[in-house]
């Protein structure tokens, strides 16, 4: 196993209970090692900027769920359909197919109230009337938080307890050496101080994350000048990531009455609902994504009010955030923070004041817009060979890409909200998007990173089969979300470990049948 993310520890885990000897190799420590991370994520984009803040990616036990806020959601079943209008969609398996998998990874990831992340268990409220109407061309999806969004600890003493599992820190892979085209006999590893070793198994599971999948099938070179499972020139390719736009829109909620205001507050993130925190996000209804060949968008927002909107809060915000983690990822940055914040304190007690005189009342809703991209095989990550790492591997070109679907499918999401607002009377909202026909938005990465490794029938069309294993290989599986042939609007955690609890269940039935697929 190369990698302890979430889909690294749900198969462990797993399958520690099935006897099988497992061996986890996690390129960084058991805790947060800013010396040992150092650069290692460095990566050079030549298409699409990336603009967002956010740590994505974590080099130690537990990786990105380290890092993760807990936000849980389904894909829906037009994520699994071939959509004539989204060239290279639909996936080798449906969601049905997926469907025991969501049940198994809400316990994993202990996420309260699962049965309710389906809108129609939910009892009617205003937000659902608004935009669930029968004659409305939106929909609802759900987004529920979960208990034990870090995986890390759990897993720790479970691993350290299985006589069966052996987890090797600071154990960087490089590359899968093979004995032949078509099947790996070991990894092989840096570890502290450059020593160099080994690790050989019957069967390997590449789940370093979106970006380091195909980096490590690219390098793992031996046998296939081209890289492991790719033939037809598919690692790498199809790089998605969720597009982001942040206050693009917004409504003033300062005219409207209790009843109007209470449509908006279930988009705000983590609501305040009989099933614990939640959210609420308006969709396309999946007639009208047909109809009207619209991507897969979502939309959801936060309600503030004039503390929230000003720059010292933001400064406030971050250092939170930065306390509320278990460690500080970076602290020039964070020192910046501070001085922001101690420079916005007299703002932020005259503003906290008036808010408590005015009893919280929000002023503004700002949307959030979280958007698919279709997948295109020219977004693509590749190696670059001249720039090296401290490891001596190559490091990663990214050249991301977003046509022009995703804008037109934006404009038609925020017509489509305002319409809802107005069928309830809310009329103050305005968008930028809609404002000017050539106004072009400012989009960020959600740091998703998705599709480079993609699930396909055929090997002419991606690099792993409905298995998740390597097209071509015996014995080489990828698990994670560069296995996404697309990636809608949904976060992508619940799905990863859906697919590796699938895949755990694969491996196991695959050692007590050797004739399985």
């Amino acid at each position: 196993m190369i990698g302890s993310g979430a889909a690294g520890i749900t198969i462990a885990r797993r399958l520690s209970r099935s006897g099988l000897r497992v061996t986890v190799l996690e390129a960084g420590g058991l805790r947060h090692d800013r010396k040992a991370e150092a650069g290692a994520f460095k990566f050079f984009p030549t298409g699409r900027p990336f603009d967002n803040p956010i740590p994505d990616r974590g080099r130690w036990f537990g990786g990105s769920t380290n890092l993760w806020f807990g936000r849980c959601t389904r894909p829906t079943a037009i994520d699994f359909d071939y959509r004539p209008w989204v060239p290279h969609s639909g996936w080798p398996i449906s969601i049905e197919e997926l469907e025991p998998w969501f049940g198994v990874a809400s316990e994993i990831l202990d996420v309260p109230h699962a049965d309710k992340l389906r809108i129609e268990e939910w009892p009617s409220n205003p937000t659902i009337r608004a935009f669930c109407s029968e004659h409305s061309a939106s929909a609802l999806e759900v987004f529920l938080w979960a208990q034990a969004p870090a995986m890390g600890p759990a897993a720790k003493q479970q691993l350290s307890d299985a006589a069966s599992v052996k987890v090797i820190t600071d154990a960087t892979c490089v590359g899968l050496t093979s004995v032949s085209h078509d099947q790996a006999e070991a990894a092989s590893i840096i570890g502290p101080g450059g020593r160099r070793f080994s690790v050989r198994a019957r069967t390997f599971v590449v789940a370093a994350g979106g970006l380091e999948n195909p980096r490590l099938l690219l390098l793992s070179n031996d046998a296939q000048p081209n890289g492991l499972g790719n033939h037809h020139d598919n690692v790498g390719r199809y790089y998605l990531d969720h597009v982001r736009g942040a206050g693009l829109a917004r409504v003033d909620v300062r005219p409207l009455d209790d009843s109007q205001l209470a449509v908006l507050q279930m988009l705000d993130e983590q609501a305040d609902t009989p099933y614990g925190p939640a959210q609420l996000r308006v969709v396309f209804d999946q007639k009208t994504q047909h109809d009207e060949e619209l991507l897969n968008h979502g939309l959801h927002g936060y309600l503030v009010s004039e503390l929230e909107e000003s720059s010292g809060f933001e400064a406030y915000l971050a250092v939170r955030a930065q306390l509320g983690r278990r460690t500080i990822t970076d602290h020039r940055v964070f020192a910046r923070q501070l001085a922001a914040l101690a420079a916005n304190s007299p703002q932020l007690a005259r503003l906290r004041w008036n808010r408590l005189r005015s009893r919280n009342r929000p002023t503004s809703f700002v949307v959030i817009d979280q958007l698919e991209h279709a997948p295109d095989p020219e977004s693509r990550i590749s190696l670059r060979h001249r720039d090296l790492d401290r490891f001596g591997m190559a490091r990663l070109e990214v050249d991301w890409r977003i046509g022009s679907s995703t804008l037109r499918s934006h404009r038609r999401l925020h017509e489509i909200f305002f319409d809802r607002l107005a069928s309830v009377g809310i009329r103050q909202g305005v968008s930028e998007i809609l404002g000017s026909p050539s106004f072009q938005p400012h989009y960020q990465d959600m740091k998703h990173p998705s599709g480079t490794t993609r699930m396909s029938s055929s090997p002419k069309d991606g690099v792993v089969d409905a298995n998740c294993r390597v097209h071509g290989s015996k014995n080489v599986y990828v698990a994670g979300s560069s296995t996404f042939p697309t990636s809608g609007h949904f976060n992508p955690t619940l799905t990863i470990v859906a697919l590796a609890a699938r895949l755990s269940d694969h491996i196991e039935r695959s050692f007590a049948s050797p004739g399985t697929p």
